[in-house]
């Protein structure tokens, strides 16, 4: 445990049961913490996590993983805050991986940013931040201390639908962190929000509930990070709601441990002529799963969406995409890069809707995939959905190797095989990173995806 504890807290050993549910339920009331999920949400939450089906295709050449038989063994719940005595005031570029014995630096919290929180497991570390006093940016789980219960109707437990999905389901039952962030009409933020959670280092089983609200023509930046080595469990929702005219990126970048297992349903709901631009970047873990949606409500609402995954070892990721137009005119456009090698396994489905009265809707999307190696997968999965006339609608989806004319022309000038791999592998993926918000974190980005190829062992020159 780091230096500067205040307190230590209880855990309690994790399967998906009833008997747990109980126990969890039981810690939450005698700690008083206000607690997003009430006792009723997560029975029933709970009992849909156990009636719905495994989500995707059974394990196949290209996918190993059943998720009918996800195991649990060894992972620990718990809830709660702890204090840190001292936070280092210098900046950092990113947070790094937390250790037992750690000294205390909690990067999120030091550099100069319009808020953030910063989570080790579940357990909210308390510091000082630099929030702006035009937001909020609060733990969920106080949120019912702060009086937000108004600001929350309408979006919290309602914009992701966890009765239709396995995993969201079980994220609602076991909840014990998360975020609250609030932008008020016309605040446009400079600088980004972050909301950090790092592997703690006993395994646990983590279930965050992120919430987003952007009131009428505000604007902001949300970087969400998953840092450390720890071999945890983390089944999270994000929700957001873009009120008219709003604007919102928000940034995922998993950088997890090579054991991990992150799976997050992350949902929007835009209303008239607002914007919300997903960014996701799947670069660590062993099993991702990652739902992304957005619900285009009103007129002129708009949804764009940008990810990209490098699975190298034995690393799997499986992407879904959704728009969701349910009123004209509005407009989506996704564009998804992947790679593998060695025996890394993915799987993208992609699907646009395009409801009765969303005429004069113009949507496209776009997948390519690059497999590295002779043992490496991904399928692509794009569908349409068109109920109504007068629209635009456009998808497409390639698999494929290294292009060897363009390999042919690098040692033309040159450029040795092995570099012209390199640059044509992460010329691949720019026209997804290019669409992050920030120069430092493309940058980033653009690094992490260098090192992959680095620690790859199996990639066909």
């Amino acid at each position: 445990m780091p230096s500067g504890v205040s307190e230590t807290l209880a855990t309690l050993d994790f399967t998906p049961t009833a008997a747990t549910l109980d126990r969890v339920i039981t810690f939450l009331d005698g700690q008083g913490d206000g607690a997003a999920s009430d006792t009723a949400l997560r029975c029933e939450a709970l009992a849909r996590y156990e009636a719905l089906p495994a989500p995707g295709a059974r394990p196949s050449r290209g996918w190993k993983y059943d998720y009918a038989a996800l195991k649990f063994e060894e992972l620990r719940w718990t809830s709660g805050r702890i204090e840190m005595a001292t936070i280092p005031s210098r900046p950092a570029p990113r947070p790094r991986p937390v250790e037992a014995g750690d000294d205390v630096d909690r990067p999120a919290l030091a550099t100069e940013n319009a808020g953030g929180l910063f989570f080790v497991g579940a357990t909210r570390v308390d510091a000082p931040s630099n929030v702006d006093p035009r937001i909020t940016v609060v733990p969920l789980t106080e949120s019912s201390k702060h009086h937000f219960a108004a600001r929350l109707a309408g979006t919290l437990h309602e914009i992701v639908d966890w009765r239709a999905d396995k995993f969201a389901a079980l994220a609602t039952a076991f909840e014990n962190c998360g975020a609250f962030v609030h932008v008020p009409d016309g605040v446009q933020l400079d600088t980004p929000i972050q909301i950090v959670f790092a592997s703690a280092p006993d395994d646990e089983a983590v279930f965050p509930h992120v919430v987003v609200i952007l009131g009428k023509d505000a604007r902001a930046t949300v970087l969400e990070r998953h840092v450390g080595e720890g071999d945890s469990f983390t089944c999270g929702i994000v929700e957001v709601h873009a009120g008219d005219g709003a604007e919102l990126d928000y940034a995922v970048v998993q950088q997890t441990g090579e054991a991990a297992r992150i799976f997050f349903s992350r949902d929007a709901r835009c209303e008239r002529d607002a914007q919300v631009r997903w960014h996701l970047a799947e670069l660590g873990g062993a099993l991702a799963r990652t739902v992304l949606g957005a619900k285009l409500a009103a007129p002129g609402a708009r949804a764009e969406v940008s990810a990209l995954f490098f699975n190298t070892g034995m690393q799997h990721v499986d992407l879904t995409s959704g728009a969701d137009h349910t009123v004209g005119p509005t407009s989506s456009d996704t564009v998804v890069r992947s790679a593998a090698t060695d025996r890394g396994q993915g799987r993208y489905v992609g699907n646009i809707v395009i409801r009765p009265k969303a005429h004069r809707s113009d949507a496209s999307l776009r997948d390519d995939a690059l497999l590295l190696s002779k043992h490496a997968h991904i399928d692509s999965i794009p569908a349409l959905e068109i109920a109504a006339n007068d629209v635009k609608a456009f998808h497409g989806a390639t698999v494929g190797s290294l292009d060897e004319d363009a390999l042919f022309y690098a040692g033309s000038r040159g450029i040795a095989r092995g570099e012209a791999l390199r640059l044509i592998t992460l010329g691949f993926f720019e026209p997804v990173i290019a669409r992050f918000p920030g120069a430092a974190l493309r940058d980033e980005i653009r690094t992490s995806l260098d090192g992959k190829i680095d620690d790859a062992t199996e990639i066909d020159l």
